[in-house]
């Protein structure tokens, strides 16, 4: 279904078609089913931005929907050039004046050419992407701004709720948290890395853990790279927190729970299940509210899989209790040692007063090759996790981990991979060998290049396009491993190529130890029928994008919901779900996310794109981060990757182009945070 459009200005071209002498193109670029429907039952009535703007059926007067835009742009202003500065204000001026019925008296000519000025000079991409909306309207249609009546909907389309807007820019859009990048690099640059943290806490609480293990979807999407690299947002974000010296948890109070947000009940409880990034990451958004949670832990400490399968070398174990610690700051409770499934099920925590429960419980299990024969109990034979868990553990006994002796060979090029071989290296007995195989070539490896970099330095050998066969066992012990060389097919009609075995060329590597880093999945024994958990054929708890289950008053998200993902996923998932618990406890109707659908909206009509430069910027060397000397390093745990200095950040913040764009819609509606529930539908 798609909606009735009527008229706008979209990249650069005049549509009208609101008379049948109007020749009408429909724009280019933008699926109009998308604006059937903001929320349910809610159509968008325009959509404005840097390509311009469209107006469809029911919309409000154009200079309306206009003036919304330009206060936004006004406020979104960084103020360190004129032509923005200024610009903003006239031009939203000039609106208001046409609002209340004056824009008769404007200038508008005089308008056109402040816009003309933005576009141009602007030192940012509010600025510069801003003035295309206002230009189209004069250009085109001016009859419509010069009003010499107030025009209905004065009260403002913000304060009904019919209006939705995001300053947003690529780095911003690839981050599963939706992270204001370019605002906390603004922080870092004028030398304010506590108000750089405070951007960053809005989201999570795991700044400096997340300024250290995140896989860098925002670095991808950096406009930086058209010049020369992408800028190093995770080493600034770490910069903030390393700065601040202190972990999150001591930058809050008790004072924070005196007083609940609106509407929310103190006496109903929450349990989240499950201590790792997404369910830490909830419990504090529900505290953060006013809520009491209680987080259960099978563990003894919290952090989950950044606590037990990111080794210490990468992630120092001061850093993530520091952060993990501001559940309880904030009021919640740790229960460790209490397990889903063997200490309790679902309706134990429901008997026991809890009005919600969190399913946080990640894929902590591991998964061997499933070779033809292979003797799973074999000495020497370890699934990925199951390894970096047992390491992990020894480190707080007095004889620390256990030395591997003997040659190890790690099967899989992911992240895990890389922590197994990394932490394999460091305690084999000296002269001993690690390898790591994997099928495909390394440009097609998951993880992180900078690790496999690390790993080389290290003394890791790798063998690219070789795949496990067979597993050699002798006398219950692991004693080597035959691999097949594969080859790369042509390219398939999506480019894609597989691999195959070459017939003949199989080889024995032989070894101690072989450990299978291919992937991990979520334990399904902690469930029972009683529980009332579907789960999909994947092995992941079924859930809806508002974080529901298959039972009503229980929401998952995380590897759990998801299968094995990234930190920062995990993260934006725990907030997401808090938003959701939140609505269900208020209204018991489901949460709707509307920065959620206006990002939908951005990425199919791709109304931020690349933002690749338009005009010529100097060439300005990237950050380059600073390691301890690797064969000292693979001996020990100390932490590998050291810290920006206050002049580095201040330089490679620099070098942050802010190409943001001002994105709105209007609705039909008033958008609220829950979806309506259809008459005797269920609501879950």
């Amino acid at each position: 279904m798609q909606a009735a459009f009527s008229y706008g200005h979209w990249q650069g071209r005049r549509l009208d078609n609101r008379s049948a002498v109007d020749s009408c193109d429909l724009p280019v670029g933008f699926p109009l089913e998308e604006a059937a429907a903001f929320n349910q039952g809610n159509p968008l009535t325009s959509v404005i931005g840097s390509q311009g703007f469209l107006v469809f059926e029911n919309a409000p007067h154009l200079t309306v929907i206009l003036y919304a835009y330009y206060e936004d742009a006004r406020s979104f202003s960084c103020g360190r050039c004129t032509p923005c500065r200024m610009g903003t204000v006239l031009i939203a001026e000039a609106l208001k004046n046409a609002v209340e019925g004056r824009g008769s008296t404007v200038d508008w000519d005089e308008i056109a050419e402040t816009a003309r000025h933005m576009k141009v000079s602007s030192l940012c991409g509010i600025g510069l992407q801003s003035a295309e909306p206002i230009l189209g309207a004069i250009e085109n249609f001016r009859a419509e701004l010069e009003t010499t009546e107030p025009v209905a909907g004065l009260q403002g389309l913000k304060d009904a709720k019919q209006y939705v807007s995001t300053a947003t820019a690529p780095c911003i859009e690839a981050c599963p948290a939706h992270v204001n990048v370019p605002r906390y690099i603004d922080y870092i640059r004028d030398g304010r890395p506590e108000m750089a943290e405070g951007v960053l806490l809005k989201r999570y609480p795991l700044v400096g853990t997340c300024g250290r293990v995140c896989v860098r979807p925002c670095e991808a999407a950096c406009a930086r790279r058209f010049n020369e690299q992408p800028i190093a947002i995770r080493d600034l974000k770490r910069h903030a927190a390393d700065e601040l010296g202190v972990g999150s948890a001591e930058l809050f109070d008790d004072a924070m729970l005196k007083h609940p947000a609106p509407g929310v009940d103190p006496h109903q409880r929450i349990a989240v299940i499950g201590a790792g990034p997404a369910g830490i990451v909830c419990a504090y958004h529900l505290l953060r509210l006013g809520r009491p949670v209680d987080v259960f832990e099978m563990e003894q400490e919290a952090g989950g899989m950044a606590r037990w399968g990111i080794p210490s070398y990468r992630l120092p174990r001061a850093e993530l209790a520091g952060e993990t610690d501001i559940v309880k700051t904030l009021g919640g409770h740790y229960r460790y040692g209490e397990k889903l499934g063997r200490d309790f099920h679902l309706n134990d925590l429901f008997a026991q007063g809890y009005d919600a429960v969190f399913l946080g419980i990640g894929c902590a299990r591991g998964q061997f090759l499933g070779l033809p024969d292979e003797d799973q109990n074999a000495q020497g034979y370890l699934r990925g996790l199951d390894f970096l868990l047992e390491v992990e553990h020894s480190q707080g006994t007095p004889e620390g981990p256990k030395p591997l002796e003997g040659d190890v060979v790690v099967i899989g090029c992911g992240n895990v991979a890389m922590d197994c071989c990394r932490t394999a290296r460091r305690i084999v007995k000296p002269g001993c060998q690690v390898t790591v195989a994997y099928r495909r070539i390394e440009a097609s490896a998951p993880a992180d290049p900078e690790e496999i970099h690390a790993a080389r330095a290290e003394g890791i050998r790798f063998e690219f396009l070789s795949a496990p066969k067979r597993i050699l066992v002798e006398n219950g012990r692991v004693v080597g491993i035959e691999l097949v060389r594969m080859h790369q097919t042509e390219p398939d009609a999506s480019g894609r190529r597989a691999v195959k075995p070459l017939p003949g060329s199989e080889f024995i590597i032989p070894c101690s130890y072989v450990i299978a880093a291919i992937g991990q999945k979520m334990d399904p024994t902690v469930f029972i029928p009683e529980d009332g958990i579907a789960l999909t054929r994947w092995g992941t708890i079924e859930t809806k994008e508002n974080f529901t289950t298959s039972r009503e008053g229980v929401f998952a998200g995380g590897d759990a919901a998801t299968g094995p993902k990234t930190l920062i996923l995990a993260m934006a998932q725990g907030e997401a779900a808090a938003k959701s618990i939140d609505q269900y406890l208020k209204t018991r109707e489901p949460a709707f996310f509307p920065r959620t659908r206006l990002s939908q909206i951005i990425a199919k009509a791709k109304l931020v794109g690349a933002c690749r430069p338009t005009r010529p910027l100097p060439i300005e060397a990237r950050y380059t981060s600073k390691f301890l000397d690797p064969e000292a390093r693979s001996a020990n745990w100390e932490e590998v990757e050291g810290a920006m200095t206050i002049e580095e950040a201040r330089q490679e913040s620099q070098r942050c182009m802010r190409c943001m764009r001002l994105i709105a819609v209007t609705t039909r509606n008033p958008v609220v945070e829950h979806e309506p529930t259809a008459p005797n539908a269920a609501t879950f």
